[in-house]
C-alpha cells in the first residue's frame, strides 16, 4: 500500500487474515522512530507474528470487532487496543520481558527502552484499563502494557462484549499515557512518573 488505508478497509482486511504493508521505506535518519508505517515495520515487524496461530486469530478478531466499532463510534478506544498490544506490547515469558509490538520491534533505540530503560511504567494488560488510556505517537512510549501470554490477549477480546465499554468511556480518554492508578498490576513503576507525582497515584 502507497500509505495508510481507510479505518473500514484495513479492519475488512484483518477480518479476513489479510494485512496490508506499505511499499516505501524510512530514510536512515528515520531508522529509530517514523510515524508512517513503512515496508520494514510491516514486514519486519508485524509479518513474522502473523506466524504464530494465536497471534493471527487475535488479529482476525480486531479486524472484526473493529468494523463493529465503527457503528458504536468507538475507534479511538479500540485503537488504543491495537497501538498499545500489536504496535507496543510486551509479554513476560520465562526468561523475563520480550517484545512483540512492532512497533518497538522496528525502532532499535526503542527496543533497548522498553525492556531496560527505568522510566516507563510497565503494568499488566487489563483491556479496559488499556482502552481508557490515551497514547503517543511522536516519542518513546511512557507506559507499556505486559500480557502473560498471546492466548490472554485472544481471550480478552473475543470473551468480551465491547457494546458496553463504548458506552462507558464515550470515545474519550480519562488516563493519560504516563498516568497510574492504584488498581495497576505494576511491573515496574516508571521513573519519571513517580518522581513528577511524588510516588502519587492518579485515580483509578
Amino acid at each position: 500500500m502507497p500509505g495508510l488505508v481507510p479505518d473500514d478497509v484495513f479492519f475488512d482486511h484483518l477480518a479476513h487474515r489479510r494485512f496490508p504493508a506499505g511499499n516505501f521505506i524510512r530514510k536512515p535518519e528515520q531508522l529509530d522512530y517514523i510515524q508512517e508505517p513503512d515496508v520494514f515495520h510491516d514486514v519486519f515487524g508485524h509479518v513474522p507474528m502473523l506466524t504464530d496461530p494465536v497471534f493471527a486469530d487475535y488479529m482476525e478478531a480486531y479486524g472484526k470487532g473493529g468494523l463493529r466499532s465503527l457503528r458504536h463510534k468507538s475507534l479511538k478506544n479500540l485503537a488504543a487496543l491495537y497501538w498499545y498490544t500489536v504496535e507496543f506490547g510486551l509479554i513476560q515469558t520465562d526468561q523475563g520481558l520480550r517484545i512483540y509490538g512492532a512497533g518497538i520491534v522496528s525502532s532499535p533505540a526503542e527496543s533497548i527502552f522498553a525492556l531496560e530503560d527505568p522510566s516507563p511504567n510497565r503494568i499488566g494488560f487489563d483491556l479496559e484499563r488499556l482502552m481508557r488510556t490515551d497514547y503517543r505517537i511522536d516519542d518513546f512510549q511512557q507506559t507499556y502494557f505486559v500480557i502473560e501470554s498471546y492466548d490472554q490477549l485472544f481471550r480478552a477480546t473475543v470473551d468480551t462484549d465491547f457494546a458496553p465499554l463504548y458506552a462507558k468511556m464515550n470515545g474519550v480518554f480519562d488516563l493519560k499515557p504516563e498516568h497510574v492508578t492504584q488498581s495497576d498490576a505494576l511491573i515496574h513503576l516508571g521513573s519519571q512518573a513517580y518522581a513528577e507525582r511524588g510516588g502519587r497515584f492518579a485515580n483509578a
